[in-house]
């Protein structure tokens, strides 16, 4: 597929500078080129030199020249016949799905790794995808959606495409995670009988000390009134950066975890500065992946008032909750 026809698109819609043309075919998330200057100036060159556009300078007294293209009946034809072409089913060769050929190469706890980075890279582009605007040819008047706008239709069906596509991918990654801790025996152990006739079904979730959560800190699910929550305990402050937090938003995902449950020590004093920015980080993140999080208060440790007033006014008390008491957190938590 040549830019040239996607450039042509774009001038069948109205006439526009080369700059225009640029920002638009790299802001479009279905277009795999990157609109850089040789691609688009070189490509409108070649199409004024076959006649397929014809371009206008326009003198400017308070800024440079701009040469504006419009399209022309010929290219306008040119374009129609690239639309007529038939096209065969898309190929597919997933790096991936080429490296796992030679998997044993590596530990099991390496594939952890790779597995649970690349889940992350997933997670994050398909909340992209949800997010998405629409996409147009044109930001101007000269391209108005309606019932009968086929590409506005076509568009949509392209980003649910995707989306369909991203959510695949994370089961497929999920087991191949599940391979991985079969090989390499991790499993999951059942919490205390007793607890179970609490009805809190109580899980230690065992990961490889080279995973990326850390050993020194443990995670339980807690299914209470159906909700599931994973509760962490460990010594210290564990918790001191936006990456560390993603993996736990990682392990909810995994788990089907709605919210986190933690004492107030496993996060480092930096995440109580506001200066910082881990806690404003780590927010945007909870709001993102649409998980609660419930600090219990240590009482031997300080919480300055600006930090809470901070949480009352950027958080509105839906996502993010410091508490007293591990009853009261979880009561917030089922709200």
């Amino acid at each position: 597929m040549s830019i040239q026809y996607i450039i042509l698109g774009y001038l069948n819609v109205g006439s526009k500078t080369g700059y225009e043309l640029k920002k638009a075919i790299a802001a479009h998330p279905f277009l795999p080129w990157s609109g850089n200057n040789n691609q688009i100036y070189k490509s409108l060159m070649e199409l004024d030199n076959q006649g397929f556009v014809e371009s206008e300078t326009v003198i400017q007294r308070m800024a440079p020249n701009k040469k504006i293209y419009k399209i022309t009946n010929p290219g306008r034809a040119l374009l129609k016949h690239w639309l007529y072409e038939p096209f065969l089913p898309a190929e597919f060769s997933h790096p991936l799905l080429v490296k796992l050929q030679f998997a044993d190469l590596l530990k099991p706890a390496d594939w952890f790794e790779i597995f649970m980075k690349y889940r992350q890279e997933l997670h994050d582009r398909l909340l992209t995808q949800k997010n998405m605007p629409l996409p147009r040819l044109s930001a101007g008047n000269d391209q108005k959606s309606g019932p009968n706008d086929l590409t506005a239709t076509c568009n949509k069906l392209a980003i649910k495409y995707e989306v369909t596509r991203l959510e695949a991918e994370i089961q497929l990654v999920n087991q191949f995670l599940d391979q991985v801790k079969a090989k390499a025996g991790w499993k999951d152990l059942a919490g205390p009988a007793d607890a179970l006739q609490d009805q809190e079904m109580l899980t230690t979730i065992v990961y490889p000390e080279a995973g990326r959560i850390s050993e020194q800190l443990t995670v339980h699910r807690l299914d209470i009134d159906e909700l599931p929550i994973l509760e962490l305990s460990g010594e210290g402050p564990v918790i001191s950066s936006e990456q560390a937090a993603l993996d736990l938003f990682t392990l909810c995902n995994e788990h089907q975890a709605q919210g986190i449950l933690a004492p107030t020590h496993l996060f480092h004093e930096d995440f109580f500065r506001l200066k910082s920015g881990i806690a404003g980080a780590i927010l945007q993140k909870l709001v993102n992946y649409d998980v609660r999080l419930a600090l219990v208060r240590d009482p031997e440790q300080k919480i300055k008032g600006k930090f809470l007033d901070f949480l009352a006014e950027s958080n509105h008390g839906s996502h993010f909750a410091v508490l007293d008491d591990k009853e009261t957190a979880i009561e917030w938590l089922k709200q």
